[in-house]
């Protein structure tokens, strides 16, 4: 007999969306972040997209308040 498909454990409905807001998301706004932050020449770029992933809105927060001092390595 055939299985409903959220039975069968494929990914629908509530799981999906579950699966975007826990990864896919982050994964996406933690990649802008490492390229902003690389374009910008900032020597912690990698930093700062490691800690947008794990650390999440309160990194993405404050990426957007110092992101004009990102990069500029002491330069005025």
């Amino acid at each position: 007999m055939l299985r409903p498909i959220l039975q069968s454990g494929a990914p629908g409905g509530p799981e999906l969306l579950i699966l975007l807001l826990t990864i896919v998301v982050p994964l996406a706004i933690s990649y802008y972040i490492y390229r902003d932050a690389k374009r910008r020449g900032s020597r912690h770029a990698l930093a700062w997209g490691l800690g947008a992933f794990f650390g999440s809105l309160v990194v993405w927060l404050l990426y957007f308040v110092v992101r004009d001092e990102v990069g500029r390595g002491g330069r005025a």
